[in-house]
């Protein structure tokens, strides 16, 4: 259906004379999935202070947010005597963020940024006041982990790690993963679009949530326990949106395989052996 020509139309046009109304310009907004000029200036300095649920993980375990790969830190660092310790900033979802995760804390004092000069704007809170200033941060040991950077490990010495972190550079880093994640946009080709497998690092995500959260089936009509150890392969981690690459705490759900086996399109789980020894060893109550 064709729509009429409201500039043409008489009685609108008196409306809008009546009203004092000018013709303008429709100027559409930019799409929320891209960054705005400003935004992309304040990654590249103060950073943006989010909702961290808006901020994605990639296949390789980092960050993005609106197509461009970031990192987080907390900028708001509380000072006493004078004092105040400063806190890593992060390449990867490591062990560190999903514990903030689970504390709640991830969400309230993390922001995004993309600068690469190894400086961060921090905000000191004295008592009531927020002093901003720039500050050298240290990079995560457990994203350099997480991530294999450079053959780093958690299981090196305490020397070998120190100059690992003494000589990361931010900028080395974004050259070497970019900071441009084309292929990580909504709106995917066929020719960029991320494979929907699982990565090697859901494994790992998924196995310290179950780890966290006490191996628990968190249906809410469920809730079995599986923590024993011989127990503990009949709960599944599964992807809330059905998209295997996104492995960020928020979008993963621990279920049982029964209640796994129930979910929209995930029939398939009954085929999956355990499924059997589940439900012979944990029958269903006759009034579930």
């Amino acid at each position: 259906m064709k729509l009429p020509d409201f500039e043409a139309d008489i009685g609108l046009n008196a409306l809008r004379t009546a009203m004092g109304a000018s013709l303008r310009e429709y100027i559409a907004s930019p799409s929320s999935d891209v960054l705005t000029i400003e935004e992309i200036e304040r990654l590249a300095g103060e950073g943006i202070e989010i909702p961290l649920d808006d901020v994605r993980v990639l296949n390789d375990g980092t960050h993005f947010y609106k197509g461009k790969r970031v990192i987080v830190y907390i900028r708001d660092v509380a000072e006493y005597g004078g004092r105040s310790s400063m806190p890593k900033y992060h390449l990867a979802m490591c062990d560190t963020l999903t514990k903030m995760i689970e504390e709640g804390r991830y969400k309230k004092r993390y922001v995004v940024a993309t600068r690469d000069d190894g400086k961060f704007s921090i905000q000191k809170i004295r008592g009531d006041l927020a002093v901003p200033s720039e500050e050298p941060l240290r990079v995560c040991q457990h994203c350099l982990d997480e991530l294999k950077y450079k053959s780093f490990s958690l299981r090196l010495g305490q020397a070998e790690r120190d100059v690992a972190v003494r000589t990361f550079s931010l900028k080395g880093f974004f050259e070497e993963f970019g900071k441009s994640c084309v292929w990580a946009m909504p709106k995917f080709d066929a020719a960029h679009a991320a494979t929907n497998i699982y990565s090697p690092q859901f494994y790992r995500i998924a196995k310290a949530l179950k780890q966290r959260k006490g191996y628990r089936c968190e249906q809410a009509k469920c809730r079995i326990d599986l923590s024993h150890p011989s127990h503990q392969r009949f709960l599944h981690a599964h992807h809330i949106d059905a998209d295997k690459s996104d492995n960020h705490p928020s979008n993963i759900k621990l279920l049982c395989i029964r209640c796994h086996a129930r979910e929209f399109r995930h029939s398939h789980v009954r085929e999956n052996p355990d499924y059997a020894i589940f439900c012979a060893r944990f029958p269903e109550p006759v009034n579930a």
